[in-house]
């Protein structure tokens, strides 16, 4: 297992499982403080509070960005495809987050699939 929070990584192994839950042993000893402190950019707090919002299945305070979702099912794959098309763009990507971006694009894919009735 391989935690990653921003600058923060830690490796460890699953120690247990059970109820939905499970444990931890890491490789190393790990500052709990700096893994659960709040970190001030702006760009971290929104995908904490689309975390929060989704665990608790709640709608998000304020809605969805305007600029970044339209309101049908059509515009909303468009815009995640045009999203893709832009990170697949970013120079000096790395291979991580190169995997990542396939991962998002086989969503957008699943998405796109949805928003016009047609396989692919």
């Amino acid at each position: 297992m391989r935690l990653i929070r921003g600058e923060l990584r830690a490796s460890g192994e699953l120690a247990w499982t059970g109820a939905g839950q499970g444990g931890l042993n890491f490789d190393r000893e790990i500052d709990v403080a700096q893994w659960i402190e709040r970190v001030g950019h702006a760009g971290q707090q929104r995908v904490d509070r689309v975390v929060a919002a989704l665990r608790n299945s709640t709608p998000l305070a304020g809605g969805p960005d305007p600029d970044l979702v339209g309101e049908t099912l059509p515009q909303v794959s468009a815009a995640l495809d045009t999203l893709c098309e832009r990170l697949a763009r970013t120079p000096d990507m790395s291979i991580e987050l190169g995997e990542k971006l396939i991962e998002l694009d086989t969503i957008a894919q699943s998405l796109r699939r949805l928003a016009t009735g047609k396989a692919f």
